[in-house]
């Protein structure tokens, strides 16, 4: 293709790019290892959503303290779009455990889904010094960092994140779009190329 096709067509993938990294965000504060952090499962509607909210509350008041509940309960706020009532929790559980880095994964997963991208880089970035070696914290912080439109650093996280793991179908597609922000196209084909090549079933390819 000349450059102004490739151009064109990334245009179009950029208009649903953020979307997509929304996805991507989210999936990977949510399902993180276990060792990480916990997994909830999306509540069917509104009443299993608010009995869930109801249990969980019920168990910190017995167990103020346990991290987990925290998350569980952040994370079924999360993905109820309650964002508000989310970030309260992260937070919570923040100053009760500021070493655990799947508070802080998911707390920088919020923040940027709230377009807050400066204090969700600032948490990543503490979780990455933490945990180097995470590839969900390194994918995470590279869509933030293209959230926030700083591209080049978006590189190096997405980068980071596949030489972690080099198989990872988000990190070359988000590394492609990437890539193809600041013109690099042909680095970028070969991103989208992998993807395809790597899983050609893949919401990605």
């Amino acid at each position: 293709r000349s450059v102004p096709e490739l151009r064109r067509s990334c245009s179009m993938i950029r208009e649903n790019i953020l979307s997509a990294c929304s996805v991507v965000l989210v999936a990977a504060a949510l399902v993180a290892p276990a060792t990480v952090c916990a997994q909830v499962e999306e509540p069917e509607g509104l009443t299993e959503t608010n009995e869930r909210i109801d249990e969980l509350s019920a168990q910190l008041e017995q167990n103020p303290g346990d991290i987990e509940l925290l998350i569980d309960l952040g994370n079924t706020y999360y993905e109820s779009n309650m964002y508000d009532l989310a970030l309260a929790t992260y937070e919570h559980a923040v100053e009760i455990d500021s070493t655990h880095v799947g508070v802080r994964l998911n707390l920088g997963s919020l923040l940027a889904d709230m377009g807050e991208f400066d204090r969700s880089i600032a948490q990543l970035k503490r979780a990455m010094e933490m945990d180097p070696d995470n590839v969900m914290v390194a994918a995470t912080l590279g869509s933030a960092y293209y959230g926030y439109r700083q591209y080049n650093q978006a590189v190096d996280m997405y980068r980071r994140a596949l030489e972690i793991d080099p198989n990872n179908v988000e990190a070359h597609f988000n590394l492609g779009v990437a890539f193809a922000d600041v013109q690099m196209f042909d680095e970028a084909i070969v991103e989208w190329e992998k993807v395809i090549e790597i899983d050609p079933d893949s919401r990605a390819a």
